[in-house]
């Protein structure tokens, strides 16, 4: 079984934050069963970009022997992006990049099932073919 196979099948339940109806994985949890399964597991934070006056945060996480890339706007708790984001606004949507980086890899990668969704559908989708 891979590693993603394996991870992907943990039960995150027990460490997901709640806040306005939306679920976030504590990031230190995320970086303590990561840390168990590939001890040189890495992460870095490449420069914030910044769009008029909201903030993008990135964050690249190395681990298995290969490196995962994600972004997160800074957002308040209705998910919208902040305006003139203070560095605790920064700091707090890096760590929230970090344990979203970190899911890509499996853990927890069930909680995001949905965010994603465009806000209009085009028919079911076989999935068995689409992995196949």
């Amino acid at each position: 079984m891979s590693k993603f196979k394996e991870l992907r099948q943990l039960d995150v339940g027990a460490h997901i934050e709640k806040k306005n109806n939306l679920s976030y994985l504590s990031w230190s949890w995320a970086v303590d069963v990561l840390l168990q399964q590939d001890p040189t597991a890495t992460w870095e934070f490449p420069e914030p970009k910044y769009y008029g006056e909201t903030v993008m945060v990135y964050c690249d996480v190395t681990a298995f022997g290969k490196t995962m890339k994600m972004h997160l706007p800074v957002m308040d708790f209705k998910n919208q992006a902040v305006k003139n984001p203070t560095t605790v606004d920064i700091n707090k949507a890096m760590m929230r990049c970090l344990a979203k980086c970190i899911a890509c890899f499996g853990i927890g990668l069930y909680i995001y099932s949905g965010e994603d969704l465009p806000t209009e559908t085009v028919g079911p989708v076989d999935v068995e073919k689409l992995i196949a």
